[in-house]
């Protein structure tokens, strides 16, 4: 019978603390098992408990007050039906912004178009012959060449002799006369210009040609009005004017 001594007589300790703990990985290894075989249990259910359910709808909920989307077959509630397609024999192709019915369609909020502006007649140029003005102290002739017309006309050696046209102005406003004329007297002439009774250019110069023959212009700016006006042409000095052939208005 064994005893509580060991080879050298003494008495061995007892600790039961430390007894308890020698069973401890017993203990553990046989919650490791059981907890292992309800997870194998619980593994073999959950397939079965998820084919019974219904599947998870993962498509995203709409926000409250958005429109959900429409799908393209299915017409929106409420729209017209759709036209029927035009026959085979109809004839004729609707002109554009018009309805099938015929109904002219203006597109709405479209801008009236402006109308063009016109742009202002070009100055027009008419040619008032001499020979066919009205003549005091002064006569029609057509001894000299060169001329325009039938003739010219030949101031009579006297002050204050004339030659008036009747012209028509377009608008009222500057015009340009120009005077064609022959001074073959060896020295300058002059004359008056008054428009409408009233003179607008006083001693108005015209220069020597040198031979009757020779024609030169004479170019001058006047205010008229819209309409007929008359254009007088007066001598002032004791040897008349110059002989004129025309006078052509550009207004």
């Amino acid at each position: 019978m064994q005893d509580d001594f060991g080879y050298e007589g003494r008495r061995r300790r007892q600790f039961p603390v430390l007894e308890r703990l020698r069973t401890l990985p017993l203990i553990g290894a046989a919650v490791f098992t059981v907890a292992l075989l309800l997870l194998v249990y619980q593994m073999l259910q959950t397939p079965m408990m998820w084919s019974n359910a219904e599947p998870a709808d993962s498509s995203p909920v709409p926000a409250a007050g958005a429109p959900s989307p429409r799908d393209p077959d299915v017409p929106p509630a409420n729209s017209p039906p759709p036209a029927a397609p035009a026959s085979p024999g109809a004839t004729g192709t609707p002109a554009p912004g018009a309805s099938p019915s015929g109904t002219s369609m203006a597109p709405s909020g479209s801008p009236t178009p402006s109308p063009s502006p016109v742009p202002p007649a070009a100055p027009r140029t008419t040619r008032y012959e001499a020979e066919s003005a009205s003549l005091s102290s002064a006569r029609a002739a057509s001894d000299h060449p060169g001329y325009s017309g039938s003739g010219f006309v030949d101031y009579d050696n006297t002050w204050g002799s004339w030659v008036q046209w009747n012209v028509t102005a377009p608008k009222a406003g500057q015009a340009t006369l120009v005077l064609r004329f022959a001074n073959g007297s060896g020295r300058s002439r002059t004359m008056s210009i008054s428009v409408n009774g009233a003179p607008v250019l006083v001693d108005l110069l015209f220069d020597d040609t040198r031979a009757w023959e020779n024609w030169q212009s004479r170019t001058v700016t006047i205010q008229l009005n819209a309409g007929v006006n008359t254009i007088r042409a007066t001598a002032v000095n004791p040897n008349g004017g110059p002989n004129l052939d025309f006078l052509e208005l550009t207004a």
